[in-house]
């Protein structure tokens, strides 16, 4: 994706709720690649004159970032997955509320269940939806000419940014979720108290 630079607050807002449309759609296409943001802008640099103990230090970094990101990763599906339990909760408290009383204006209550709905497909999509990273191939690197070490190297410098830029994302989209499943949760709220 493009970076957010240049673009004003209106736009950003967009952009980000566009991000999250995808990820919902992404439960229906499984296994697509979804777009993320761009929030990675650091350029890897040219490896030409580093020794080969620096050579080594970077391949070191880039396994524990790798490793960073992976459970960076984890940390915001296991969020994900207490926020779907809790949002779906929720949803299936307000229709059987809306079944059990019938209120005469429906208007707020279906309102409220879609939100929190879009909440729950948004927390749904940070678990299932395909999660880029990129990894180095064993068996391409066995295929490599030595010294390898160097490219090994510059491989780690580059590849990162994808994990990077998936994290920063899928913890975007989790904030949103939670922002609309509330605002949903206190629109059924709402609802409930106003046919009381």
């Amino acid at each position: 994706m493009s970076s957010a630079k240049g673009k004003g607050p209106v736009r950003l807002f967009l952009h980000g709720q566009w991000i999250y449309l995808l990820h919902i759609c992404g439960l229906l296409a499984p296994g697509q690649k979804i777009p993320v943001f761009a929030s990675h802008q650091v350029e890897a640099q040219p490896l030409d004159n580093w020794a080969e103990e620096d050579l080594e230090r970077m391949i070191e970094e880039g396994h524990r970032q790798l490793d960073r990101q992976l459970s960076d990763l984890e940390e915001i599906r296991g969020r994900a997955q207490w926020l779907f339990t809790v949002g779906a909760a929720v949803t299936a408290a307000l229709g059987g509320a809306f079944r059990t009383v019938g209120p005469t204006n429906p208007a707020l209550w279906l309102v409220a269940f879609i939100v929190l709905s879009y909440g729950v497909a948004g927390a749904a999509a940070i678990t299932t939806v395909r999660a880029d990273f990129a990894t180095i191939d064993t068996a391409k690197l066995s295929q490599s000419t030595p010294p390898i070490l160097k490219s090994l190297a510059t491989s780690y410098s580059r590849m990162l940014r994808i994990g990077e830029d998936t994290v920063a994302t899928r913890l975007t989209v989790f904030r949103q979720a939670v922002f609309v499943v509330v605002i949903g949760g206190y629109l059924g709220l709402v609802a409930v108290l106003l046919h009381g």
